[in-house]
């Protein structure tokens, strides 16, 4: 059986971040029935060239909820009509906070959606301006308690940190408030200025400063201490989940499995190699309207390219990688293929192996951008 994750793609938000380069654009409803008709027709295509069983759901964007809760309802129909979905699969939707009604909460739930993911950022509402963020930190609030009300027990804050402006103790404050509502799991991501954002601008004109390295670092580690004391378990270098509540579909991410992906710009790996659609909605429409998937590029992935990459995404995760497993897929062993790099890791204590599975240590976690640079072939 072809098992893979599912991501779709919606690119609509009310407007852009000051820190966001995904590939989004403002609302405009001239655009939505051609997108829609449009992921309805790649939908088809993908399931009639993959026969595929989906393990997980994933609508991300931009902004999903920007849709009506009856739109995404019949979304996630098509895609129960056309796919093989397995039964009780994870199926998350991402929602900002001032786009949620009890009424498309109710819809989604009736439809199987078990798991949402809200973009807080923070519950600072001067650094929630800064941002560009459309919601106050109690339309947060107000959705996160309107969610539980309607039975959703799996729900995700999206956090960030090493924000232009941002103490140590603002960061602090965020991570209270968080836990105070207790959120099922948090995904905390330190801002970095990407080209092509308002922030880059801004960086240019002197408006803000990077954040300090030594800041940055501290609100990691600040980060790792708060959620422990408060029950979350780190799972992946940014990812903490109470027990039995870490995301299926980023997992299928990290442990290098395939996943498919339906929307402009959207990014999948479907075990052969790597791809992605024509990112401008115009096009990506009138490609899938001739009765041909939306591909802008695809690249069969070398063996030292599959290598590498469950080494690098494998080693964000705190449980690391199975040796014995790692061998069976590849048919070969991690220290035919990196025993110098290994001695040097182990020697810097960066890395541990043991009981058939190497990982970073807490060190390794702090370096994981130098030590996963080790791991690269070609």
């Amino acid at each position: 059986m072809n098992k893979f994750g599912l991501y779709i793609h919606i690119p609509f938000c009310s407007s852009k971040c000051y820190y966001c380069d995904f590939n989004s654009v403002e609302f405009k409803e001239s655009l939505l029935a051609s997108f829609l008709q449009a992921l309805e027709q790649e939908i088809k295509l993908i399931a009639a060239k993959y026969t595929p069983v989906i393990r997980s759901i994933f609508i991300g964007g931009g902004t999903p909820s920007m849709l009506s809760g009856q739109q995404l309802v019949t979304l996630l129909k098509q895609c129960q009509e056309e796919f093989d979905c397995q039964a009780g699969i994870e199926i998350t939707v991402e929602a900002n906070p001032e786009t949620v009604t009890a009424q498309k909460l109710k819809l989604l739930k009736e439809a199987g959606v078990n798991r949402l993911s809200f973009g807080v950022q923070s519950f600072d509402d001067q650094l929630l301006q800064k941002l560009g963020r459309r919601h106050t930190s109690q339309e947060a609030i107000r959705a996160f308690k309107l969610a539980r009300e309607l039975g959703f027990s799996n729900l995700n804050f999206d956090l960030m940190f090493a924000l232009p402006g941002q103490s140590l103790r603002d960061w602090e404050k965020t991570l209270i408030q968080a836990c105070q509502l207790g959120p099922d799991h948090l995904a905390t991501y330190n801002l970095k200025i990407e080209e092509g954002t308002i922030f880059a601008q801004q960086l240019q004109q002197g408006k803000i400063d990077y954040c300090e390295e030594e800041l940055d670092l501290a609100m990691y580690q600040k980060t790792v201490q708060l959620l422990a004391n408060e029950g979350y378990q780190q799972y992946e270098i940014s990812n903490f989940a109470r027990p039995g509540a870490e995301s299926i579909h980023n997992q299928i991410y990290w442990k290098n499995e395939p996943y498919l992906a339906l929307g402009p710009g959207a990014h999948f790996c479907d075990a052969q190699g790597r791809g992605y659609n024509l990112a401008d909605i115009d096009q990506y429409c009138q490609q899938l309207a001739q009765g041909q998937l939306s591909w802008a590029d695809y690249q069969r992935l070398s063996q030292a390219e599959k290598i590498e990459e469950s080494m690098i995404l494998g080693l964000r995760l705190k449980e690391g990688i199975l040796l014995d497993q790692f061998e069976k897929k590849y048919q070969t062993s991690i220290f035919d293929l990196y025993q110098d790099e290994l001695d040097d890791l182990l020697g810097q204590q960066l890395i541990e192996i043991k009981a058939d599975r190497m990982k970073l240590t807490e060190q390794g976690f702090l370096l994981a951008n130098q030590v996963l640079a080790n791991f690269i072939l070609t």
